[in-house]
């Protein structure tokens, strides 16, 4: 994706997994066969060698037919790579991004991920790094989006209330913001110390994005 790319998404990394079902075999019992096939020798002894030849070439071959099936697998889902473009952003504007942090945005980033309700967005500045990152995440329940924004934030931010249903703001050199509606997370990352901007950007996010 190049080092634009990484600078911009370097805190907001996912990972997932897929996993298969292995299916065991199921073992097939041959004592009933080989009995069968004991009498079969004994009850044919006093006849000629080739026929007991015969008759222990006809429990082989029986017994072979009872094999255990080769395991399968059930199929799985790889899921699909995100798709990185260099277009505008469909929920923020350009000039509202330079109008609220004061910078020159030439370039904007989307990111689709599968699972998303918008792709992410990254507003970059004249010198190739990320001016405002916007990431959106999508979990299971509120609960987990509300687990991983606090962890994301950590218990040092401010908390918010004011804006969706759960969040925090933490300000050092820069700003992270992170709140949530419903199972949604939308976390907004500024290159500046300023939780007004992150604010109103999550804010302004949050009202384009229809609820889910």
């Amino acid at each position: 994706m190049g080092l634009r790319h990484m600078r911009g998404r370097a805190a907001l990394d996912r990972a997932g997994l897929v996993r298969g079902v292995r299916v065991r075999p199921t073992r097939v019992r041959v004592a009933r066969v080989r009995a069968m096939a004991l009498l079969l020798v004994v009850g044919i002894a006093g006849c000629s060698g080739g026929s007991g030849n015969e008759a222990e070439s006809g429990t082989q071959s029986e017994e072979a037919t009872t094999t255990a099936p080769s395991p399968t697998a059930e199929p799985t889902t790889e899921p699909a790579a995100p798709v990185t473009a260099s277009e505008p952003c469909p929920y923020l504007d350009r000039g509202y991004i330079e109008e609220t942090v004061g910078q020159r945005i030439p370039e904007v980033e989307t990111i689709t991920v599968d699972g998303q309700p918008a792709p992410d967005c990254i507003f970059y500045r004249n010198d190739e790094t990320a001016s405002v990152t916007i990431d959106l995440t999508q979990y299971a329940d509120p609960v987990a989006a509300q687990n991983a924004a606090l962890a994301l934030v950590t218990t040092a931010a401010t908390p918010i209330t004011d804006i969706g249903d759960y969040g925090g703001v933490l300000v050092t050199d820069q700003t992270l913001l992170a709140v949530t509606r419903g199972p949604l997370l939308v976390s907004v990352i500024t290159n500046q110390p300023s939780s007004l901007q992150a604010r109103e950007i999550a804010a302004t996010v949050l009202a384009a994005i229809p609820p889910g």
